[in-house]
């Protein structure tokens, strides 16, 4: 069965098996059964006006409650004796650009914070310079005065203790946990 799933007012489909569904169709009938006042009128609903109610109805009138009045801003009044305006109007949105920055930085602060709390200075310093600075071996190596095998082994064994302390990867952000 095809589900559709709205996101950012586009929809998706999505191929589910049916048999996959009899959970959430049971959970949602005793839902409704249990809040309604006449428990002969309710029905099972279909899969599709579930996922509507629950998430593509509100994701909607969120979207469009924030979304319905951008586009173009008005043109400012002129008189007839005054040149044409001829701006791109770029000055009326916001530029956050400084904000991402600091946010970027707030994170590679934390990023290297715990690294360093994790490692010795020896090993989370090229970790740092290779891995999130993205400095080659070879110019961290120059700039130490060691041979690269020796900051190769240096992050070999970086990696070996990170695995200890954490032996899955994440795929959430550092402000997520």
């Amino acid at each position: 069965m095809k589900i559709r799933i709205m996101y950012d007012n586009k929809p998706t489909y999505l191929e589910v098996p049916d048999e996959d569904f009899t959970l959430m169709i049971d959970a949602d009938y005793e839902d409704r059964l249990s809040c309604a006042e006449d428990k002969e009128t309710v029905t099972r609903r279909s899969p599709q006006e579930i996922m509507d109610e629950r998430f593509n109805k509100p994701d909607y009138n969120n979207w469009h409650k924030f979304d319905r009045n951008r586009g173009m801003p008005k043109k400012p009044f002129r008189k007839d004796d005054q040149a044409v305006d001829e701006t791109d109007h770029m000055d009326y949105f916001s530029d956050n650009t400084h904000e991402e920055t600091r946010e970027k930085k707030e994170e590679y602060e934390y990023c290297c914070e715990i690294i360093r709390t994790i490692l010795k200075p020896k090993h989370s310093e090229p970790f740092i310079a290779v891995y999130l600075d993205g400095m080659s071996m070879t110019d961290y190596a120059k700039s130490v005065g060691v041979s690269k095998s020796a900051i190769s082994h240096r992050l070999d064994t970086a990696k070996k203790n990170f695995k200890k302390v954490f032996p899955e990867s994440s795929t959430f952000p550092s402000c997520h946990g």
